[in-house]
């Protein structure tokens, strides 16, 4: 049953990153897409999270190496599960690695996104996507806000989702500008493993 969820769940997955806008063909903008919001009843279960990542990264290839980008992970082994809805993580990992490209595509040359795992010292997962694009605003905060944008055919919702589901597992998103080029986005998620 878990292996029939996950399929259906990454064939959920590739259906919307195949409407994105900036895609390869007819994507249209994952932001805009109303059907793929936050669920009101998540389906919580134990999840690999690194299962996760490699399940997005694989449905983004093609999008990043059209754009000239290279997506790299560093995925710590043997990572606890945690207990979360897949599908809302699919979505958060989508929306940041979306924007990532959408921010390394604003600045005309080839970039980098990387996605990076950890356990932190308190057993949380740590989780970072970090790119090389444009950065974030001066007040980084406010790109969490609902309805803000800096995407001509964007509609501010996906951060404002994504912070909404993370939090709801008692996590923080939080986002910031890196010292060189480019945003990294920080999410924790509670490990009840030991």
């Amino acid at each position: 049953m878990a292996g029939t969820r996950s399929a259906g769940h990454q064939k959920s997955a590739r259906s919307h990153i195949e409407n994105h806008p900036g895609c390869n063909p007819g994507f249209r903008d994952h932001q805009s897409n109303s059907h793929f919001v936050q669920k009101a009843n998540p389906y919580e279960e134990w999840v690999d999270v690194n299962e996760v990542i490699r399940e997005m990264v694989s449905l983004m290839s093609s999008e990043a190496v059209r754009r000239a980008i290279s997506i790299r992970t560093e995925l710590a082994p043997e990572l606890p599960k945690v207990i979360a809805d897949r599908v809302q993580l699919q979505q958060v990992f989508m929306n940041l690695m979306l924007n990532g490209i959408d921010a390394i595509n604003e600045v005309n040359a080839a970039g980098d996104l990387t996605i990076k795992s950890q356990r932190n010292p308190d057993g949380q997962v740590l989780i970072s996507v970090s790119d090389t694009g444009i950065g974030l605003p001066p007040r980084g905060g406010q790109v969490f806000e609902t309805f803000f944008t800096t995407k001509p055919q964007g509609t501010g919702m996906g951060l404002s989702i994504s912070r909404s589901i993370i939090e709801s597992y008692g996590g923080p998103l939080v986002g910031d500008r890196n010292s060189d080029r480019g945003a990294t986005f920080q999410f924790t998620l509670p490990s009840n493993a030991p």
